[in-house]
């Protein structure tokens, strides 16, 4: 048993490796949380990122195809107490002590595979389909390890703001990554939203930042900021020691938006992100404020 353990501690570890490196926003939120809850989040990470990296792969379309429907399989099977990989006996084992549900990890998998085949939406509630699979989904997995508390997963009140904080943080995404994801030749801004403002997926590509992007972007700010603010109500439900977590996740994005105001809505010169030392910065004052 004891060899069992410091295999799966070994596991385990192996998924905070990879969150430490490709997902540097999360991993300083992910460490203010007690260890067992932190190791179980990695995990969870490590199977969305695995998603994630297979649709935007340079693999072609029938391999992506075949790959997530194999990833589905081993969901399954890790679900079931039979894990097929490192990382999936990590998850396994979360999946068992935290009552993670697989069905929000499947919508996980059909969010990136969305992104396949559609390269625009046309309305706002077509986007928010998208964002429920990719980033809702994925704090819905995360609820019941951050309510978890003495035993007790309290997490069923608390879906509706973990929901509203994912699309408020995908909808960052969105803003930020408008130059990356228009090279790709995918465009996540709503169509009718272009047309509101008199934008053109054009102007996007050309990196245009005229009055009228300036006022689409300003929009969609004030869009992913309702969103949060909804989710800011998560805390509440959540025991002290798992606030800090989604706290600093709001506190990072939040910066981001501050900082491509700063830059007059310019997000075609350069990503937008924090430094290492902006994010120690809000990492030690949110474990010092005690969310």
């Amino acid at each position: 048993m004891e060899a069992m353990d410091r295999q799966l501690t070994s596991c385990y570890k192996d998924c905070a490796k990879l969150t430490r490196h490709k997902a540097r926003n999360f991993y300083f939120a992910f460490i203010t949380l007690p260890k067992q809850k932190r190791y179980a989040i990695y995990a969870v990470y490590a199977f969305c990122r695995e998603a994630d990296d297979i649709a935007d792969g340079s693999a072609p379309l029938p391999w992506k195809r075949t790959a997530l429907e194999q990833l589905r399989h081993r969901l399954g099977e890790a679900a079931s107490g039979n894990p097929q990989t490192r990382l999936d006996a990590a998850l396994s084992d979360a999946m068992d002590h935290y009552q993670i549900a697989p069905s929000d990890l499947v919508k996980v998998v059909d969010g990136v595979e969305m992104d396949l085949t559609i390269t625009y939406y046309q309305t706002f509630d077509d986007l928010k389909r998208y964002c429920h699979c990719v980033a809702a989904a994925v704090g819905l997995s995360v609820l019941p390890v951050l309510s978890y508390h003495h035993g007790i997963t309290t997490s069923s009140g608390a879906r509706k703001e973990a929901i509203a904080l994912g699309l408020g943080m995908q909808l960052v995404n969105i803003i930020r990554d408008v130059d990356e994801d228009i090279r790709r030749g995918r465009c996540y801004i709503p169509v009718e939203d272009l047309n509101r403002f008199g934008v053109s997926k054009e102007d996007l590509e050309q990196g245009k930042l005229g009055k009228c992007t300036q006022q689409l972007f300003s929009f969609e700010i004030a869009r992913a900021r309702s969103y949060m603010r909804a989710g800011e109500k998560l805390l509440k439900y959540l025991p002290r020691r798992s606030r800090g977590c989604p706290a600093l996740l709001m506190g990072i994005y939040s910066r981001i938006l501050d900082r491509i105001e700063q830059r007059s809505y310019d997000v075609f010169s350069g990503r937008i992100s924090l430094t290492t030392r902006e994010k120690l910065f809000l990492t030690l004052r949110t474990l010092i404020q005690g969310h």
